[in-house]
């Protein structure tokens, strides 16, 4: 079952439940989704679900920071709760230690490469299993 199934069959699940502090977190997943098919013209491929749902969950953590430093905990709790449901369909994010070692994998296939040529090549390797910042962390000389 791709995403998009598993996000309406969550919805039933929790309709039927009457948990409706995670059913709104799936309705909005669902209509992210359908918003970004309505645009498409077409039905999302796992991929492309995915690379949605990594931005939503960059949009929560940057939204966690902010009502941090503005004192507003019933906002954080509220963005986490819905961080956590849509970390539910990312692919499980590799370690430091297994992006280490892709990153030294390129670097001895291309010894010379600047920045961008490695963040590029690393990218792809890890394919959405790591967030740009950290892999750029790691690759920058300190």
């Amino acid at each position: 079952m791709n995403i998009r199934g598993q996000v309406q069959s969550q919805i039933v699940t929790c309709m039927k439940s009457r948990d409706q502090k995670r059913l709104d977190a799936f309705r909005f997943l669902f209509s992210q989704i359908r918003y970004k098919e309505i645009d498409a013209k077409r039905e999302l491929t796992d991929e492309e679900a995915v690379k949605l749902l990594q931005g939503e969950a960059k949009k929560r953590r940057e939204s966690i920071a902010v009502y941090q430093q503005g004192g507003r905990q019933d906002l954080v709790e509220s963005e986490s709760y819905q961080l956590s449901v849509i970390e539910e369909f990312l692919p499980k994010q590799l370690t430091d230690e297994e992006i280490k070692a892709i990153i030294d994998e390129v670097k001895s296939g291309n010894p010379g490469g600047d920045f961008g040529t490695l963040m590029k090549s690393v990218m792809a390797k890890v394919a959405g299993r790591a967030e740009g910042g950290r892999v750029a962390a790691m690759i920058q000389p300190k």
